[in-house]
């Protein structure tokens, strides 16, 4: 007979023991509110809807916050930590089962980039833009391609940490990220715009790996945008997924980000004023 004691102080033992291990990798969300839904399960030791199976792995979320302040107050908290990499994943965002191990392998063999997956601003272009001849468009994404873009989104983005550390020890006086819109003479910038700009200042690349690609999803309806060939069945998600989004859910949104818009630019008039 096995004895029960012994048989559960080694259980404690292990318990203890993975308690010292650090991340590998932080997943990090920055999510609307505590009630919004979630579009996959990023957090926990069962039921991931993203395969980081094999690496040691830790999860921050802010709640609630701009979403420029929320980038900075994770990568913030991530930095605090010994974590090779920061893996951003937005609330609305839903990742192929394989996307880190894609983006990992990509950013392994080009140490000196950042690396993004494919999603698209919903009923719109993929959320991806490359430079030529100093002209700004956007690219075809069809899978299997790795290239260098000039600016993406960064709701499905692998930083090394190295170039976080870097950025932060160069210029400590500025964030990660800002949002600027009606203030003096600067256009709406957001917050990966910000991000992107000095990344490129610091001489980093921004990869893309056509291979992820997301579904950026209405996380009330189940509807998404994403490339017209995606596989559904390369996801898993806690919401159903449902169809394309259409025009009509187009206007609904607009409405809703343009009084998201209108509320940023209040709050930075407000800083820059200094109130």
């Amino acid at each position: 007979m096995y004895n029960k004691e012994k048989l559960m102080q080694t259980l404690r033992d292990i318990k203890d023991e993975a308690a010292t291990i650090c991340p590998y990798v932080i997943v990090a969300q920055p999510r609307r509110s505590e009630t919004s839904p979630q579009a996959q399960c990023l957090d926990g030791h069962l039921g991931l809807h993203v395969d980081f199976c094999g690496f040691s792995r830790g999860y921050i979320e802010s709640t609630g916050m701009p979403v420029d302040s929320a980038r900075n107050y994770l990568i913030e908290a991530a930095l605090e930590s010994d974590a090779e990499y920061l893996f951003f994943m937005g609330d609305d965002t839903v990742s192929p089962w394989k996307a880190f191990k894609i983006l990992h392998e990509t950013s392994q063999k080009n140490p000196d980039a950042v690396v993004a997956g494919v999603y698209y601003m919903k009923i719109n272009d993929a959320m991806i833009m490359v430079n030529k001849n100093n002209k700004i468009y956007v690219p075809n994404v069809d899978p299997g391609q790795v290239f260098e873009a000039w600016q993406t989104g960064m709701d499905c983005m692998l930083i090394p940490m190295r170039i976080l550390r870097k950025m932060r020890e160069e210029e400590p006086e500025l964030p990660f990220c800002c949002i600027a819109s009606g203030i003096e003479d600067i256009p709406f910038i957001g917050e990966d715009n910000f991000f992107v700009h000095r990344l490129r200042k610091h001489g980093f690349r921004l990869l893309v790996n056509t291979d992820v690609q997301c579904l950026h999803m209405d996380v009330y309806t189940g509807k998404y945008t994403a490339h017209p060939n995606v596989n559904l069945d390369d996801y898993y998600t806690n919401i159903p997924i449902t169809e394309p989004l259409t025009m009509a859910d187009k206007r609904r949104i607009d409405r809703t980000w343009a009084t998201t818009t209108d509320e940023t630019s209040e709050r930075y008039l407000k800083l820059a004023s200094g109130e």
